[in-house]
């Protein structure tokens, strides 16, 4: 279970998040949509305080911080109930495939060598990639090293993954085999919170919608229904530069 009170997120004087609340069940998917700058990536960092917010409450799982008052060990079991995919890999440049994905679970989950190795084979199989195991990023294309990262991801077997447009930094012909997975995740009732620019996957994968710009919520609902009958004109203004036959 995620639940978001009044986040807000300021840098200096730039107000980037404006008071943002929502809530996901859990196994279900929340996707965040809306133009670029508007601060969807900086709401998926302060979820698992990469970034600190400024104000506001984030429950996820049974753990709860208020960022007026989070403690370090709040926020460590705060984001030992997260995992984040980034935009652009995030890889260790100097491993390989399987130990990318030993790390978390060496690191942050202290399996033992045995077992980790067994479980980094078994989520490359999962993946895909179990050819490239003894690859490194700099051999891989830029869509198998995106499914690494959520290899990675995946490995702590978090509450929630947070996922920050998986597909940007792709090729177009690349950004199939990414969203392939992410279906995957999605029928094994994971858990996530996507911030994309893919429309129709957005309207495909979503259990809720919410459609950002300068930092707040314009818009939220049911992908069927925000998608084919936006009640607010900026929505509907911002869904018909991808053709979505409003």
């Amino acid at each position: 279970m995620v639940d978001v009170k009044e986040l807000k997120k300021s840098f200096g004087k730039l107000q980037v998040l404006n008071g943002i609340s929502f809530h996901l069940d859990p196994g279900k998917i929340l996707v965040l949509i809306g133009p670029s700058g508007t601060g969807k990536s900086t709401l998926l960092r302060c979820l698992n305080y990469l970034e600190r917010p400024s104000n506001g409450i984030i429950t996820i799982g049974n753990v709860t911080v208020n960022a007026r008052a989070a403690k370090k060990k709040e926020i460590y079991h705060l984001r030992s109930n997260t995992s984040m995919v980034f935009q652009n890999y995030h890889l260790f440049k100097n491993k390989t495939a399987l130990e990318n994905i030993l790390e978390p679970l060496l690191s942050v989950k202290k399996l033992s060598p045995s077992f980790a190795n067994a479980e980094a084979l078994r989520i490359l199989d999962e993946i895909g990639l179990s050819e490239k195991k003894d690859s490194y990023p700099s051999q891989l294309s830029g869509g198998q090293q995106q499914r690494i990262g959520i290899g990675r991801a995946i490995a702590v077997n978090p509450k929630v993954m947070l996922i920050d447009e998986p597909t940007s930094s792709l090729d177009p012909e690349l950004v199939g085999e990414v969203l392939h997975l992410l279906y995957k995740l999605a029928a094994k009732h994971t858990t996530m919170i996507i911030a994309t620019h893919e429309m129709e996957f957005a309207r495909q994968i979503a259990d809720h919608v919410l459609f950002m710009e300068h930092g707040q919520i314009v818009e939220e609902g049911d992908p069927m229904t925000l998608f084919t009958a936006p009640k607010k004109e900026r929505t509907r203004q911002f869904l018909q530069k991808f053709s979505l036959n409003l």
